[in-house]
């Protein structure tokens, strides 16, 4: 019996049971429906009906998280101890899947406060592995140095770049981290693979500057579940006891393994809120063949873009990630941004503000022959980029502004 098989009828009764909002949307469908019958819930419902998702009483929650809210209000996100047992299992499976052991001592260098998932999840999953964590945030790249060189981490877990801040730390303090004891940087919270698997400019850095194997992850705070590469680098592996993945195109309609979709999740064993074919608005591909680690489970590709971030540009549709790939590849692009507005109804416009000592009419032939489009092109101050870049109260760092 497939995963899905075995944990969907006792998700669906559940959730019509003890949820205001699927006892709504649930109303005469058959016990259970196939799961593609079901209707998709998008973020804008998740957040108009927040709180109806909730299958247990208050006294019931033991923790509350939020979401990062970039793309709107953040939600709040509670959980049980049972959820919370859960997402812990959820972080073991994955860092085991990236090699760790209770051998290792790791670094998390993710912030623990703000209500924010991802730090409580790793410092779950690697006590539950039987890992030694050190817990240092990202607040002090400083820190970090002086944690390695005390406590000598085997690994570290953090968002890219952050870890490249502390690289440039590292070298202006004369401290070459190829050096120290840390052997894998697992990544969360950007990308730094391509479509094709291949490091990106932020990947390849990390390595080069750390002298580690990088792993990337995928996340999502509703989900209160992640997924990790192996060494393989094809892929983070899904954890199917714990959630279903469908791939979906514009239409709603499933795509073939390995063509880029919607990923639409379905979550298995979550008591206070759990969700069903939540659309997550990120794009990218699932693959089903036998990974080279030997592994059988399903893959996701790397997140190539999100879904209202696609671009409509003279008959053309793009993600931002096409345009950032040129510019992070570009000799003489420092740093940049992506700006989108409307231009009508059917064509957006795109301005790329950059810094460093690149010619802008060589960035703008080589964002044209990648993209097949020629945007607007404007060198910045270093100080205006970053105000974009990293707005206030801001978790993560943005290279692309959406201001349709």
């Amino acid at each position: 019996m497939n995963p899905l098989e075995k944990f969907w009828p006792d998700t669906f009764r559940y959730a019509q049971r003890h949820s205001p909002f699927y006892r709504e949307l649930f109303h005469g469908l058959a016990d259970p429906p196939p799961l593609a019958g079901v209707p998709t819930v998008d973020k804008a419902t998740l957040s108009a009906r927040n709180l109806d998702f909730m299958c247990v009483r208050r006294e019931h929650i033991r923790e509350i998280v939020t979401t990062s809210g970039t793309t709107g209000k953040p939600l709040l996100w509670l959980l049980t101890a049972g959820d919370i047992d859960r997402l812990a299992l959820n972080e073991q499976i994955s860092f085991a899947c990236a090699g760790l052991t209770p051998r290792d001592t790791v670094l998390v260098a993710v912030a623990l406060d703000r209500c924010f998932i991802a730090g409580l999840a790793y410092w779950q999953g690697l006590q539950r592995l039987g890992c030694t964590v050190i817990r240092v945030g990202a607040s002090s790249a400083r820190l970090v140095l002086e944690m390695i060189e005390r406590l000598q981490p085997t690994a570290i877990v953090g968002v890219p770049s952050f870890l490249r801040v502390i690289a440039d730390k590292a070298a202006e303090l004369k401290i070459d981290l190829k050096n120290s004891p840390v052997t894998k940087a697992v990544c969360i919270g950007e990308p730094v693979r391509d479509a094709g698997f291949q490091l990106n400019k932020s990947g390849r850095a990390i390595e080069a500057a750390w002298g580690a194997r990088v792993y990337s992850t995928y996340g999502v705070t509703e989900l209160a579940n992640s997924l990790c590469e192996c060494a393989a680098g094809l892929g983070g592996h899904l954890h199917d006891q714990q959630l279903h993945l469908e791939i979906l195109d514009d239409h709603g309609h499933p795509v073939p393994p390995g063509e880029t979709g919607e990923i639409v999740a379905t979550t298995f064993g979550v008591e206070a809120m759990p969700l069903i074919r939540y659309r997550t608005g990120d794009c990218a591909a699932l693959f089903y063949d036998l990974c080279e680690c030997g592994r059988s489970t399903p893959r996701l590709g790397p997140i190539v873009g999100r879904k209202n971030q696609k671009l409509k540009l003279k008959g053309t549709s793009l993600f931002p990630s096409t345009l950032q790939a040129v510019l992070e590849e570009f000799a003489g692009v420092e740093s940049f941004v992506v700006i989108a507005r409307a231009e009508n109804e059917l064509s957006d416009s795109v301005e790329i503000l950059f810094h460093g000592d690149a010619a802008a009419a060589n960035l703008g032939d080589a964002l044209q022959a990648r993209a097949k489009i020629l945007p607007a092109v404007r060198r910045a101050s270093p100080a205006e980029i970053e105000a974009l870049q990293l707005p206030p109260s801001a978790r993560k760092r943005r290279t692309f502004v959406d201001l349709r």
